[in-house]
């Protein structure tokens, strides 16, 4: 590798850490604080909290990752146009291949790293972090008997408790579960215990009722049981195959998974809906590289042209990442969203990689350009004037 491209590389990391250490440790702060009400509620330990941001890591990285290299590639190109290093390298002679290897080099290895991040380290991260979860919903059962009030679990699952019975059990549980989009269960007992079997927590129900209500036909059934056991990891019948989410469970294991497996009986499109995301989301970095190289990898001599070009970069990758959420969201159940969430991150990669390639640069068209320099000084002018009359109006 040459001197300018090692130059370039050693920059272009280096902005790209900073830029995906700081976004990482602010969102997983917000992920924390939405959280803490169950450790804190229920009384945990420091090391509960400590374990607890530190699972939240690896699922944060899969999302800022594209952001941070956008971020590294961008402000290094800008710099280097404003400081008149990229007018020098082209002069020189240098061909455009030159600046776009290091951006290549950085793109890919951010992409081989939210790969293996998002099917290996995330899934075993989630399975600490739901553990953590687990026990701390546990005890908030203890609380919800001190309080006999309401509490939220977990988005869209609560529990009420009224009475505390002699040899830990509890009286008239009540349990309301509407985290499937298109079901909503009900469980009545009333008593029950928590006792741990193995290394699992279970919740048995005894002497109640469950009802179901699928939201789609709002057909609603009912069962009266004697006893019912909830594993309190994923709060789902206890005995199935696999009680884990398909958030936590390894990729081989959702490529083939057990046919008793509770996703696999009650929502299969959960597993498809978590292949799609663990196998599209690594396309992003690479494909927001080649976006800021294309605008922004070649000498302008309008200042505010690469500015423009800056913000019509911005608005290409926020759009295809935000259009690449909402899709994903949509894969497990629509096939056509599903297309949608491999196609466009891919076509955007192949067709600025061919661009890239071969030499050619985009820039905002010089219409736009010219409009946008109008608007600038229009605005400029009439807030100069505004300060103008203000300090007049001061000054009498």
């Amino acid at each position: 590798m040459k001197q300018i491209e090692r130059y370039m590389l050693r920059r272009m990391a280096l902005l790209t850490f900073w830029s995906l250490a700081s976004v990482t440790l602010l969102v997983m702060t917000t992920q924390v604080l939405i959280r803490i009400d169950v450790l804190t509620t229920t009384g945990q330990a420091i090391g509960a909290f400590l374990m607890l941001a530190a699972t939240l890591i690896p699922s944060v990285l899969s999302i800022v990752a594209p952001f941070a290299v956008l971020i590294g590639v961008s402000q290094v190109l800008s710099g280097m146009n404003a400081d008149s290093e990229l007018v020098v390298v082209e002069a020189a002679g240098v061909k455009p291949v030159t600046v776009l290897k290091p951006v290549l080099v950085l793109s890919v290895a951010i992409s081989i790293m939210a790969l293996l991040v998002s099917n290996f380290v995330e899934p075993w991260s989630n399975r600490k972090l739901y553990d953590v979860l687990a026990q701390a919903q546990s005890d908030l059962f203890s609380v919800a008997v001190r309080s006999g009030t309401f509490m939220q679990l977990e988005k869209g699952l609560y529990v009420q408790v009224n009475e505390k019975l002699p040899g830990g059990e509890m009286g008239g549980i009540f349990l309301a579960d509407a985290r499937t989009e298109d079901a909503e269960t009900i469980y009545y007992a009333r008593s029950g215990v928590i006792k741990s079997s193995g290394d699992k927590d279970i919740l048995y129900l005894v002497d109640g009722e469950l009802q179901q209500r699928d939201l789609s036909s709002d057909q609603i059934s009912i069962v009266t049981f004697t006893s019912y056991a909830l594993d309190m990891a994923a709060f789902v019948p206890a005995g199935s195959a696999a009680v884990r989410r398909p958030k936590e469970q390894p990729t081989s294991y959702l490529l083939h998974p057990s046919n008793d497996d509770f996703y696999v009986q009650k929502a299969p499109h959960i597993i498809k809906l978590e292949l799609v995301q663990r196998f599209s989301m690594w396309m992003y970095p690479l494909a927001f590289g080649l976006v800021a190289f294309v605008f922004l990898g070649k000498a302008r001599s309008n200042r505010h042209e690469q500015f423009q070009n800056g913000a019509l970069v911005a608005a290409i990758t926020l759009g295809m990442r935000g259009f690449g959420f909402f899709s994903s969201e949509k894969a497990g159940l629509n096939g056509f969203m599903e297309f949608l969430t491999y196609a466009i991150p891919a076509a955007v990669i192949v067709i600025f990689g061919v661009l890239a390639l071969t030499g050619r640069t985009l820039t905002i068209p010089k219409a736009w350009a010219r409009l946008n320099d109008r608007l600038l000084e229009a605005t400029t002018a009439r807030f100069r004037r505004w300060r103008s009359i203000a300090g007049k109006g001061q000054s009498a």
